[in-house]
């Protein structure tokens, strides 16, 4: 045994690292772990090299075995400390192995999500209320005790969690900020929430309307969890896709590659971690080619995200267009969601694919020109004057994407009442637009409030509830499979997971109260008679003016 590595002034030297079959004496070392690359040092001999017991760390590392030798393993941390962007990459390739924590808060989020529908279902005004409330205090909490423990809020974090380098330095002041901050963004939060008072109170009753068609349609309910669970699997084969095909390019070092030392991505690597940096050199076709993918891969998204607004206006046409019985009642089908999914798939298929590749496009060409304001300032020599160029072009391609959004959206709803084309479905949807735009800016309001908060409820819920529990033993042994090196990553992609998949909840109940109104607005227009309309649908339309006289 090393008695300089007892003495615990072992040291990782990551610009000569030496790969291995297997760590010595580990219990979760079986097979190899990584095959010998040409740049690792080869063990020629045994002369001064001697085996002691390790344990697997990260599925990357051979750590000293820290019940034998605490003293090592704490001085490999303490080499690493100034490390800032290996610190980085070793916090966020722990997140895998904390998937139970993650597909925990995938769970809660669904279970989250349908408490807050059934909530809005019964008490829509006093939930939302209820929920802007909960973000201030939320908001407002975390403001104050960062104020108050300015000067010592270092000393309060938990064990695990490492202040950013340099903060101690300036520790009240960081903290003061911060906390002012949190109580700005509450302070804001309930500036917007009591301008836009009247807009809540006139669509919350549509909300609830909207929310009722769902329940009368049990399939409906399973629309959020299935658009979630779909598109999440979607999403992974996708980006396993788009990692396959980036790993077609040459891949090169510093150490393998002097020319990298000129590249931006040569000048942020240390010497002492050019042994294990990588990075990929791509040509000009694969360039080519992996925007293509790209474009492809926002085409399915968004293909996936059409075909699930017409289902859900299809049912809402369906619950519209159903005469009320005797008790006040809709008699509707049970099976609207796969109703939908048939004629959308077989009938309007093509009409669903031309618009999502008008978004696809605009969420390429987002991309590309986020990527080339990127390079523009990697360089460290940004030009301002294309910086403002491509700051330009970037906001005209989101308010060209936004409107072509909510045309679409409206254009699927009226693809799945009168079964026109995606053309004459757009110019009808403008039409109606511009025809009740009164009232589909209020009931936008609300709905967007409704959504905003409760998605922001549903994710701080995830984020605090993976943040406890991978503080957890079971997350902060050495010796763990789920090791998790630091919370608040993992926290982060929680409250991330926590916000998607409460944002398939929120789009139910927006594109449901949307598709009423166009229905109801279609009505107006041809001048048939509405006596299928929900009556707080009429109401929100009289009091913008846009009702029948």
């Amino acid at each position: 045994m090393n008695d300089a590595m007892t003495a615990g002034s072992l040291n990782l030297k990551l610009k000569d690292p030496i790969c291995v079959a297997s760590c010595p004496g580990s219990a979760n070392a079986v097979g190899p772990l990584y095959p010998p690359e040409t740049e690792c040092a080869r063990v020629t001999g045994s002369q001064g090299i001697q085996a002691y017991k390790t344990m697997v760390m990260l599925d990357k590392y051979c750590m000293p075995d820290s019940d034998l030798f605490q003293s090592a393993a704490d001085s490999i941390s303490s080499s690493q400390s100034s490390e800032q962007s290996q610190k980085l990459i070793e916090d966020l390739s722990s997140i895998p192995a904390a998937w139970p924590v993650l597909l925990s808060a995938f769970f809660l989020a669904i279970v989250l999500g349908y408490i807050y529908l059934l909530m809005l279902r019964h008490c829509a005004e006093v939930l939302i209320w209820v929920t802007i409330a909960l973000v201030m205090l939320g908001f407002t909490g975390v403001g104050l005790y960062c104020i108050v423990n300015a000067e010592t809020l270092a000393q309060h974090l938990p064990a695990k969690v490492r202040a950013p380098e340099g903060y101690g330095d300036k520790e009240a002041t960081a903290a003061r900020v911060l906390g002012g901050i949190c109580i700005a963004v509450a302070f804001i939060c309930g500036t917007i929430a009591c301008c836009m008072r009247t807009s809540i109170d006139a669509a919350c009753a549509c909300v609830e309307v909207a929310v009722d068609a769902m329940f009368e349609m049990p399939s409906l309910l399973l629309a959020p969890i299935l658009k979630a669970v779909g598109k999440g699997i979607m999403a992974l084969i996708l980006l396993y896709g788009f990692f396959a095909l980036l790993s077609t390019a040459p891949m090169t070092s510093p150490l393998m590659d002097p020319d990298s030392q000129n590249s931006v991505a040569g000048q942020v690597v240390t010497d002492h971690v050019q042994g294990v940096y990588r990075h990929f050199t791509l040509t000009t076709q694969q360039k080519v080619i992996l925007v293509a993918y790209v474009f492809v891969s926002f085409w399915i998204e968004c293909f996936l995200n059409a075909l699930y607004q017409f289902i859900i206006g299809y049912a809402m046409a369906e619950y519209y267009y159903a005469p009320y019985d005797h008790d006040g009642e809709k008699d509707v089908g049970c099976c609207a969601l796969f109703d939908g999914l048939h004629v959308g798939l077989l009938y309007h298929c093509g009409s669903l694919a031309f618009g999502s590749a008008l978004v696809a496009a605009f969420s390429t060409l987002q991309m590309i020109i986020a990527a080339i304001e990127y390079q523009n300032q990697a360089t460290g020599q940004s030009n301002r004057v294309v910086d403002a160029i491509l700051g330009c072009l970037q906001s005209l391609v989101t308010c060209f994407k936004w409107i072509v959004e909510l045309i679409n959206r409206n254009a699927y709803v009226d693809i799945a009442i009168t079964s026109n084309n995606f053309c004459d479905a757009a110019k009808s949807a403008i039409e109606m637009i511009i025809q009740l735009g009164g009232s589909m800016a209020v009931l936008n309001g609300a709905t967007i409030v409704f959504s905003v908060f409760g998605s922001l409820l549903i994710g701080i819920a995830c984020a605090a509830f993976s943040f406890f529990l991978t503080t957890s033993e079971t997350f902060t042994a050495q010796s763990s499979s789920f090791q998790v090196t630091n919370p608040v990553p993992v926290a982060v992609v929680s409250g991330f997971i926590g916000v998607s998949v409460a944002a398939c909840f929120m789009l139910v109940f927006d594109m449901a109260s949307d598709a009423l109104l166009y229905c109801y607005g279609i009505d107006l227009h041809t001048g048939r008679g509405s006596s299928t309309a929900p009556p707080a649908l009429k109401d929100l339309v009289h009091n913008q003016g846009h009702g029948e006289k």
